[in-house]
């Protein structure tokens, strides 16, 4: 999977200058799949530990999707616990690699409650909304 950001403590994307703490600072608030692509959407927490300035809402883009799989009744919003990648026939979600050893490796989205993301895809972009304050 080719990404335009960086995995930092399996918690966080680096995009250019940009750094997004996903576990403290979002929280996914809708996750869609449409056979093709695939989108995670995270909205800026607003409770009072969150100090860094940073967008708004942020949008995980999945492109050419060939495996999806998310828990039984996910709910949402929900929080993120840990990003990592997995080999397409490992299915151990209590063990990760930090970054892809292929290009066919799937990223997973560990959240609460033990409930998780799983998505292989050709690529993946990050995008964002201007500053929240």
């Amino acid at each position: 999977m080719k990404l335009t950001y960086t995995l930092d403590q399996m918690i966080a994307l680096q995009s250019g200058t940009g750094y997004s703490d996903l576990h403290n600072d979002y929280e996914l608030v809708s996750a869609h799949y449409d056979t093709v692509r695939c989108y995670l959407h995270f909205v800026k927490r607003t409770a009072e530990w969150v100090k860094v300035p940073g967008p708004a809402h942020l949008a995980l883009v999945f492109e050419q999707v060939h495996y999806f799989q998310q828990s039984e009744d996910l709910q949402l919003p929900t929080s993120i616990q840990e990003i990592g990648f997995k080999e397409p026939d490992d299915f151990d979600v209590d063990w990760f690699m930090e970054r892809p050893e292929s290009g066919k490796d799937h990223i997973l989205f560990r959240l609460e409650d033990d409930q998780f993301i799983r998505i292989g895809a050709e690529a993946s972009v990050l995008l964002t909304s201007s500053h929240a304050d």
